[in-house]
């Protein structure tokens, strides 16, 4: 079998040592000379285009050989892939006429920025994706009252008061993701929050069931940027030993939003109208607004670059002087650029069968958790006599198991990914971070069956809000880690952000419309069969498509590359 032998880098970057120093203080890292090098800045989309050639190449050799000789060939493939994609830095090279980062421990580069301002920038990204799912079902515990003021009977359009809003935010990153890869994470967010707060001001003065509904699906898709621009960030400031932790924080917002939404709605509802409920976001959305603009710095590589490539040019007077990362990039006017942008995200969703099936994974798993807050408030106040404020006390269960896998999952992910690096003589793969999914695909199914039955046998109500903690442990348990290995598969290729809002699409279409089906369902099975039927779907799907990836997630990857 033939190998392909590499060049050796003309001068080696700064290997562990300084990576060690560039890592936020009291973060641990592998000071292992074998440890693959970090790739998650966007210039890095050209090296692994121009040698994925070479791999494709090299893998065609292997076909027909044994088992031996595959695992041996994939192993090759590692380390070449390393050495090549590292060859290729993002530093100066002013007689080039080549604008990069000064060092490998710039502090203008993002990933090089102090621990705290770090956290500031999180601590906003993570308040924005509070917002925008808490919106989502905020209102939830009103629309009854708004149906009675308004005279709505119709089942239906009474529940896809709630899904347009999260139809809207299913579709909207196809536009935010890619533009804030073009021109930049910050004042894409500032755009959207804003249009998030001027859109939801429309919710809350609607005089017609139809004036309300395109209010709502508008402020979805143009109100929901934070929602996946956090990816994007993430991949911007963190390096891949670092993304599990950040991500598990990050998904905090997009899961823990659905769940105090209704606690708080229910309040406000009660005491106040449905109508405070939109005021109160939108409220927030002016604060966080704000926020963006005065306290968080811009993170995508590219656009620091090219802004200081362009300050350069002026003040040395060499109009020649571009960015390194657009210099890897192929010339085509603005407008090109930007409709192959916007249609990054469903390209990814269409043509990559390893975000395709995991869109399938989280379309199961987000929609259950819908599905569920289609019928307890309902099941509370008739079957157990709860007013709507006690009602929504009951999605604490749901909370506890979203901090569970927090508390379990997000902690451990990057030491479980480090502890298997080093096992793996040092070559990292992203599927080391796909373990925690088996429990979060288990945990689900576990979740619709108790609670399916539970109900219909009217068991006391104590275990019935037990049953909420597994759908809350097992969808941010499988949440995370996918999101993560996407971080880690598209952060390299600059996309992110588009991979994160491939996984929208499906997800929250399904959280849209699978809701609707539940009272026919419901009416014709009863609770304990209509959970089972999810039950059972979430076995065969999640469960089955868990193990296959932990197993062979590897060689799918090979066969299926990222590609944008």
């Amino acid at each position: 079998m033939e190998r392909v032998t590499l060049p050796a880098p003309a001068r080696p970057l700064s290997s562990a040592g300084s990576s060690i120093q560039s890592l936020d203080k009291g973060e641990s890292a592998m000071s292992s000379p074998t440890v693959e090098t970090d790739l998650s800045d966007t210039g890095m989309v050209m090296a692994e285009k121009a040698y994925s050639k070479d791999l494709e190449t090299e893998a065609g050799h292997g076909h027909g050989h044994g088992d031996g000789d595959e695992s041996d060939r994939e192993e090759q493939l590692d380390k070449p892939a390393q050495s090549k994609l590292g060859y290729q830095s993002l530093l100066t090279d002013l007689d080039n006429g080549l604008i990069g980062w000064d060092s490998d421990a710039d502090p203008t580069n993002p990933k090089n920025w102090p621990k705290g301002v770090k956290i500031r920038v999180m601590i906003f990204v993570l308040v924005t994706a509070f917002m925008i799912p808490t919106a989502s079902t905020l209102f939830a515990p009103g629309e009854s009252i708004m149906a009675k003021e308004f005279g709505l009977t119709n089942s239906v359009v009474k529940q896809f008061t709630v899904s347009a809003y999260v139809l809207g935010f299913g579709w909207g990153p196809l536009m935010h993701a890619p533009l804030s890869e073009l021109y930049g994470r910050k004042y894409v967010v500032v755009c959207s929050n804003f249009l998030f707060a001027a859109l939801n001001i429309g919710c809350s003065e609607a005089t017609s069931v139809a004036m309300f509904l395109v209010f709502r699906a508008l402020s979805g898709v143009l109100g929901c940027a934070g929602m996946v621009v956090g990816a994007g960030i993430i991949s911007d400031m963190y390096r891949p030993e670092e993304t599990g932790r950040a991500t598990s924080l990050f998904l905090l917002g997009p899961i823990m939003g659905p769940v105090f939404g209704p606690i708080l709605g229910g309040f406000i509802s009660q005491r106040a109208g449905w109508r405070w409920t939109f005021r109160v976001i939108e409220c927030l959305g002016g604060v966080m607004m704000g926020a963006f603009i005065f306290f968080v710095k811009e993170t995508n590589a590219a656009i620091l670059l090219r802004q200081k490539a362009n300050r350069l040019a002026r003040s040395m007077e060499r109009p020649e002087l571009i960015s390194i990362i657009d210099s890897r990039q192929p010339r085509m006017s603005p407008g090109r650029k930007l409709a192959m942008g916007l249609l990054r995200a469903a390209k990814l969703l269409c043509t990559s069968p390893v975000v395709f099936s995991l869109s399938i994974y989280m379309l199961i798993a987000y929609a259950y958790l819908y599905v569920f807050f289609t019928t307890i408030t309902a099941v509370l106040t008739t079957r157990y006599g709860w007013s709507i404020e006690l009602a929504g006390l009951s999605f604490i269960g749901i909370g506890c198991g979203t901090f569970f896998s927090v508390a379990v999952v997000g902690s451990t992910n990057d030491m479980l990914v480090m502890y298997l690096t080093k096992r793996n003589n040092g070559v990292r793969e992203p599927e080391m971070r796909l373990g925690p999914m088996i429990f979060g695909s288990i945990l689900i199914p576990v979740s619709m069956f108790w609670y399916g039955w539970g109900v219909q046998k009217h068991i006391h109500w104590f275990p019935l809000i037990l049953s909420f903690f597994p759908i809350g442990a097992g969808l941010l348990g499988s949440l995370i880690p996918i999101q993560a290995y996407l971080i880690d598969l598209y952060g390299p290729l600059g996309a992110a952000a588009s991979a994160t809002a491939a996984l929208n699409i499906l997800r929250c279409t399904a959280a849209a419309l699978i809701p609707l089906c539940v009272p026919s369902l419901i009416a014709r099975f009863d609770y304990g069969w209509g959970y089972s039927i999810f039950g059972f779907l979430a076995v065969g799907l999640c469960t089955t498509m868990s193990f296959f990836f932990v197993k062979f997630g590897k060689p799918f990857r090979r066969r299926f590359p990222p590609r944008l």
